[in-house]
């Protein structure tokens, strides 16, 4: 589900064209209209991950949300503590990546 499906915005193909400018010391510029619909503040802490190809940026609330989910859905929440549970997404993830890699060559 997308971040406007979730914040009830019917424009959420709208941002679609958009541009943003990365600079000559690499920052990346992105419109505010963007920021405004995914929750982005100046400041606020991001979790950037390269997906398929394409750069996903999360706000960190988004992250702690699905790893609040996550941990009630395979019922770790009632037996580990956060650490243990950031530990095994960890593993996941690292498995995911392998598996992706070994699919390419």
């Amino acid at each position: 589900m997308g971040l406007a499906q979730k914040r009830g915005s019917a424009s959420s193909g709208d941002h679609k064209g958009l541009r943003g400018r990365v600079s000559e010391t690499g920052r990346l510029s992105l419109p505010a209209e963007v920021r405004r619909e995914v929750g982005l503040e100046r400041g606020g802490a991001v979790r950037i991950e390269v997906v398929d190809g394409a750069i996903r940026i999360r706000t960190m609330r988004d992250v702690k949300d699905r790893i609040r989910a996550l941990a009630r859905k395979t019922g770790l929440a009632d037996k580990a503590s956060v650490a243990d549970f950031l530990a095994f997404r960890e593993d996941e993830h690292r498995r995911e990546a392998a598996a992706s890699t070994k699919g390419r060559k």
